[in-house]
């Protein structure tokens, strides 16, 4: 799923809001008989919660960039009061677990967690889609209402639509802090066979923001690259993590495919040595992918050419600096 080729500003629009210093200042010509109740309303809508269409594009693309975890957890263990947040998470790299749990059962599991991953990004582009859609429709009522061309049918659809829209953004903010789970599953993935007590597991779906490159620390030298990334959001950054970097020449032009190598690091950075001087090189992160890995499509790459050892500059043309600025929100 990818984010949608077409989307539409509302800053197009600006219509003026209630309570500002132009709010209300057009006169509705004709239509005493409809009550101005409803555009104050669309026009509050439009300086609330769609006065920035940007910032529910980026929040559809940091669901469409993450990661997606099945995440196992005890229900017949009340954890301690230090423990209330950790609710008993299970690793599938704990090898007493590992040993008790249905492998086709668990592989159904992550099955029907990616489904559910892969729908819900669905239902949000369609989600959004609708609102957009909706915010159009109540742009054309105003322009139409302040021409006095609205009749009270008009106006009761607009009020429907209204409701409609308020609703849709209910249901689009819901999603984006909603949990996946816990999923109703067939069969507990651990079997019972009458040896011994079965634990209760329940199952969820967990999601990690993606992972970006500092664009502004990434330094470059004429045999190293100084590399540094972040995941979104991440205040302070989580620890035990693993990220895995992948290196590939593509000299003596972007699309002449060369050398590629793989390295991981523990830390939110890395030093690239080796590298041939005035060269082009594609470097590209991600987390280190885990066993409960359900869904994780993002990886993010940036393109870089070390310096030149005659010049001792570094050549930037549009093709470095376009790459280098990719992804970058």
């Amino acid at each position: 799923f990818t984010a949608m080729n077409a989307t539409v500003s509302m800053d197009e629009v600006k219509p003026d809001c209630p309570g500002s210093g132009g709010c209300g200042a057009q006169e509705v010509r004709g239509q005493t008989d409809i009550s101005p109740d409803i555009r104050d309303q669309i026009l509050q809508l439009f300086c609330t919660r769609l006065s920035d269409n940007s910032v529910m594009q980026k929040e559809l693309q940091l669901m469409h960039r993450g990661s997606y975890y099945l995440e196992i957890q005890r229900e017949d263990l009340l954890p301690s009061a230090d423990q209330q947040q950790q609710q008993h998470t299970l690793h599938l790299s704990d090898s007493t677990v590992w040993s008790l749990i249905d492998q086709q059962r668990l592989q159904g599991a992550m099955t029907m967690a990616k489904t559910q991953v892969k729908l819900l990004l669905t239902f949000l582009e369609m989600l959004h889609q609708e609102i957009m859609r909706g915010g159009r429709e109540l742009e054309d009522f105003i322009v139409k209402y302040n021409q006095g061309l609205v009749d009270a049918t008009t106006a009761a659809s607009m009020q429907q639509k209204l409701q409609q829209t308020h609703q849709d953004l209910g249901d689009f903010e819901r999603r984006m802090t909603q949990t996946l789970g816990p999923l109703n599953l067939h069969n507990q993935l651990i079997p019972n066979t009458g040896n011994f007590p079965v634990p209760q597991l329940s199952v969820t779906v967990a999601m990690k923001m993606p992972v970006i490159f500092d664009r502004f620390r990434t330094r470059v030298t004429s045999t190293s690259v100084y590399l540094y990334w972040e995941v979104t959001g991440e205040q302070p950054k989580e620890p035990n993590q693993q990220f895995e970097i992948h290196v590939k020449s593509i000299h003596p032009t972007i699309n002449d495919h060369g050398q590629f190598s793989k390295c991981m690091s523990r830390s939110y950075n890395i030093q690239v040595n080796d590298l041939i001087s005035d060269r082009y090189y594609q470097f590209s992160v991600k987390r280190v992918d885990a066993i409960n890995l359900v869904y994780g499509m993002w990886i993010d790459t940036i393109t870089l050419k070390t310096l030149d050892l005659i010049t001792g500059s570094l050549k930037l043309d549009s093709s470095s600096s376009a790459a280098l600025h990719r992804h970058f929100w």
